[in-house]
């Protein structure tokens, strides 16, 4: 009876040990989450303050040109058909990289081996030369009249 009484206490005695060391840990994450709120809310409060800061100054510098007139007008029309022709090269160049991206992507199977190289470039001399005679095939073809 006594050894269970024993086992029972010792049992006890760890069940609050380790319930003690839980609230400890549990005391020390909230301590971490509050700091790195405390942090977060500082970083945004930072953000927004350097935010507001631009915001008075491009509010500033907009009083100061409607004050001063809009400046010459070719200024600003040269600026935006800079910026449209810019748009203009990036979307051509956008759909020249999206028919080379198709090629590389239709022509690297035909790639992958010497032999498949070479089938591929007898392929395209046998396309090529019917394009050239393609004339003469189709008289070949038709009945003569």
């Amino acid at each position: 009876y006594e050894r269970l009484e024993d086992q029972l206490n010792d049992l006890t005695e760890l069940h609050q040990n380790e319930t003690t060391n839980l609230k400890q840990e549990l005391a020390s994450i909230e301590e971490k989450v509050a700091y790195q709120a405390y942090e977060r809310a500082r970083d945004i409060q930072e953000t927004l303050e350097s935010c507001q800061t631009r915001v008075s100054k491009l509010e500033l510098q907009q009083q100061q040109q409607q004050q001063q007139g809009t400046g010459p007008p070719d200024s600003t029309d040269a600026k935006a058909l800079l910026g449209k022709s810019i748009n203009i090269m990036l979307a051509i160049a956008t759909v020249i990289l999206v028919c080379v991206s198709t090629a590389a992507k239709f022509a690297a199977p035909l790639l992958r081996s010497r032999l498949r190289v070479a089938l591929t470039c007898a392929a395209v001399a046998l396309l090529a030369l019917l394009w050239r005679n393609w004339d003469r095939l189709e008289r070949a073809m038709l009945p003569p009249r």
